[in-house]
């Protein structure tokens, strides 16, 4: 059995835990695990909180070998379900004519006290 290749870049944050940004496995799926906006305030407006972690989230795909059109599906988790018109505004410049499977899910919490959160599947395009 071949085992999981692991994602790391400093274009995203580092894992506090015993887990990788994301792990590719051997026939090219790219499985991030949920990234938060860290690099910006939780204070900070949702908008920007959604850019920061699909930023963050994009720069992990393409450290394992995506990029923004291999996304095939992301979850976004909101503490606010009413930010959702916001969130999915930023969602759409970010993918652009890219429409990948979605989920979105009212938590009750997230780490930090940050309003939103993603992780997300895609394939790996070229070699790292």
């Amino acid at each position: 059995m071949t085992s999981l290749d692991a994602v790391t870049t400093p274009g995203a944050p580092e894992p506090s835990g015993h887990y990788a940004q994301a792990a590719v496995t051997p026939d090219g799926t790219i499985w991030l695990s949920a990234q938060l906006p860290v690099g910006v305030s939780a204070d900070a407006p949702v908008a920007e909180q959604a850019r920061q972690t699909l930023s963050n989230v994009l720069s992990i795909v393409r450290a394992g070998g995506g990029g923004v059109d291999s996304v095939a599906k992301v979850c976004l988790y909101l503490t606010d379900i009413s930010d959702w018109a916001g969130v999915d505004a930023v969602f759409g410049e970010v993918f652009g004519d890219h429409r990948p499977a979605r989920a979105v899910l009212q938590v009750t919490g997230l780490h930090h006290g940050f309003r939103v959160a993603a992780d997300a599947v895609a394939w790996r395009v070229h070699g790292r």
